[in-house]
């Protein structure tokens, strides 16, 4: 298995630049490892797809594959100036005030094919090209940051791992009814941050961001300009 060397970038807007349907993969990808996998509760499940009330027309997607298109990992993100999951569900894990702007975008649904890929070791370099994507991206729109939670074992294992490191917005809290303790974090985007993640992965001097074809058009553009 050879992992493909970008990362699909993509929206309901954007999806018909692709030649499959990488919204439904990643939402089957999601299935097997949250619903099935993980055995997730409060989350609709429909047609073997994960899906939840933050799967918006404003959401992007990023989804890695093998050389032959099957998924690998994906993860999302969407505008806080929007409802957003930290925001109506889990405002208890921020101390202070929520960051909520234009130039602010949270990270979710960080999730890895480990059917195919069994061992960490087997799955760093989708994390590393999916995270390396979400900060492109967010160096694309402007963004000073993106926010969202985990378990802090989750955030050694992929953002600190690749030395992003995340600013806490509040302590380690255990989530009652999940079984689980998760902290939420700003994590920030810039250029410097971006220079040395492509370093700390090897992707140095790889574009990692697809807009799949658009019929001539510069996608990557065309998205950065738009105004959610």
């Amino acid at each position: 298995m050879i992992l493909a060397e970008t990362v699909d970038c993509v929206s309901i807007a954007t999806c018909h630049h692709f030649t499959d349907n990488p919204i439904r993969e990643q939402h089957r990808l999601r299935y097997a490892e949250v619903v099935i996998r993980e055995g997730w509760r409060g989350v609709y499940a429909i047609d073997k797809m994960e899906f939840d009330r933050y799967d918006t027309l404003a959401t992007e997607y990023f989804v890695s594959r093998d050389d032959s298109g099957r998924v690998l990992g994906v993860i999302r993100s969407n505008p806080t100036t929007i409802p957003f999951m930290l925001q109506e569900r889990f405002r208890s894990l921020i101390k202070g005030s929520l960051p909520k702007n234009s130039h602010v975008f949270e990270a979710s649904r960080l999730v890895v094919n480990r059917r195919r890929l069994k061992t960490r070791k087997a799955r760093a370099p989708v994390v590393d090209r999916l995270l390396v994507a979400l900060m492109e991206r967010g160096l694309q729109r402007k963004l000073s940051s993106y926010i969202g939670f985990m378990p802090p074992n989750i955030w050694d294992s992929t953002f600190r791992r690749i030395g992003w490191e995340p600013e806490w917005l509040g302590p380690e809290r255990r989530l009652r009814g999940y079984g689980y303790t998760v902290r939420a974090a700003r994590i920030p985007v810039g250029a410097s941050i971006h220079k040395y993640l492509k370093k700390t992965t090897g992707l140095s001097g790889r574009t990692i961001l697809n807009f799949g074809h658009g019929n001539g058009r510069n996608d990557s553009v065309a998205q950065q300009n738009m105004i959610i």
